[in-house]
């Protein structure tokens, strides 16, 4: 009898893990793809987007002439020996710009365009490898709940096993109090697992534009990566200022540079045509053609130059330092996709069927009657924590290599068209 009801706990802990998943809070399955599709029109990604479109229908009224006309008039009475009626003056005038301030502003505008683009460019990236990061992490999340829920379930069925076990004095108090604990341990286990989900999922959501949080459906997509060699991360490191965001802040530098040489040209020399129409009294009228120019001898606009070439100095050096950073990172992205493939390896070839096989062992042992159920729940606690840490190892390798795709199609050392 006591072999018959062992054998029955020994078989219960050995049960394969079912589908028990509850209804998932979040209301909004998302695949990897469906993520990365979702980041291009992300609520940063539209507010550039509405930019641009603000500024192309705003450009479009814009004339080519730097200078409104002016017109003035003067009127009077007069009464002189020179004789008596009214006496009125009309003038009208345009100026014009002599120091290339046309042309000048005409660059700000392909500047601030080209700025804009760049910033566009800047802002997918950055969201692109964002939401690589947040999904991975969330299906990561979504393996240990998993996992915690199958355990609880299991370990539910063991406590009341345990328990008719002990009333039929085939186990003792101690067994029942170990099952008791490894269920509450499983449960809290659970609950942590859940809040993450939870926590992450409405990050994610947030992130790329929704009201409610999201979840990972599906496995992370497969990749295909060039051979990374050494001549490849020469080339890369060698192209980093073309990524988009040390490009996004040179093109700000520019802006900068070309709103200051605008600024010198409009305050340059000006020249203004015109005409005067004058009724007096002893006249009929009277036309006269008028001309005045404007020379910049005090104020050349020097003050605004100054602050703009500063900003220009300043927008440099980010400039440099985005090259900086992306080029750690691109480091950090080559080094872990070497890391966690080593790391995945030993534990999907080697820990996993070791902590699976300690489990059948500790079970073996049960039955024998020369082991304890605390023995085969620190087994299968082993197992469990394994299986949680192969699943975040294999998240971890799959966003290092999706991260590091991203990269190399940005450098042009990969092909668009397989990108993520």
């Amino acid at each position: 009898m006591r072999f018959l009801v062992w054998l029955g706990l020994a078989s219960l802990c050995s049960l394969g893990h079912a589908s028990i998943l509850r209804a998932h809070p979040a209301s909004q399955p998302l695949t990897f793809a469906q993520s990365i599709a979702q980041a291009e029109t992300a609520p940063a990604v539209k507010e550039i987007e509405a930019a641009q479109s603000q500024r192309r229908l705003g450009l479009s009224t814009i004339s080519a002439m730097t200078h409104n006309p002016q017109l003035s008039v003067e009127a009077g009475y007069r009464d002189d020996t020179g004789g008596q009626g009214a006496v009125v003056q009309v003038a009208v005038s345009q100026g014009f710009h002599l120091s290339g301030y046309r042309a000048a502003r005409k660059q700000s505008i392909e500047e601030e365009n080209a700025a804009l683009a760049h910033e566009l460019h800047s802002v997918k990236f950055r969201q692109k490898l964002g939401v690589v990061r947040l999904w991975m992490a969330l299906w990561a999340q979504e393996q240990v709940e998993q996992l915690s829920q199958e355990e609880v379930a299991l370990a539910t069925q063991i406590v009341a096993q345990t328990e008719r076990l002990f009333q039929a004095g085939a186990a003792t108090q101690v067994d029942v109090t170990t099952a008791q604990t490894y269920l509450a341990e499983q449960k809290a286990q659970q609950l942590s697992a859940e809040g993450e989900v939870v926590e992450q999922g409405l990050v994610l959501g947030q992130f790329i534009g929704q009201k409610e949080a999201v979840h990972a459906a599906g496995d992370p997509d497969p990749v295909t990566l060039p051979l990374v060699q050494p001549s490849l991360i020469e080339e890369a490191q060698r192209r980093i200022a073309t990524l988009p965001e040390p490009q996004h802040k040179w093109s700000q530098a520019q802006v900068d540079k070309a709103h200051a040489h605008e600024a010198v040209t409009q305050r340059g020399s000006q020249l203004w045509l015109g005409a005067l129409a004058l009724r007096e009294p002893t006249a009929p009228y009277a036309v006269f053609g008028t001309l005045a120019l404007s020379i910049p001898a005090f104020d050349r606009g020097q003050r605004e130059q100054t602050e703009l070439l500063a900003s220009a100095a300043r927008q440099k050096v980010a400039a440099q330092a985005a090259e900086h950073s992306a080029l750690i990172d691109l480091k950090q992205t080559l080094h872990d996709v070497e890391h966690y493939g080593q790391l995945h390896n030993i534990l999907f070839a080697q820990l996993l069927p070791a902590a699976q096989r300690q489990v059948e062992l500790r079970q073996r042992l049960l039955l024998a009657g020369d082991g304890t159920i605390l023995e085969v729940l620190m087994a299968r606690r082993s197992h469990l924590q394994a299986k949680a840490q192969a699943a975040r190892a294999k998240a971890m390798l799959a966003s290092s290599q999706h991260r590091l795709a991203l990269y190399l199609t940005a450098l042009g050392l990969r092909n668009a068209e397989s990108a993520p």
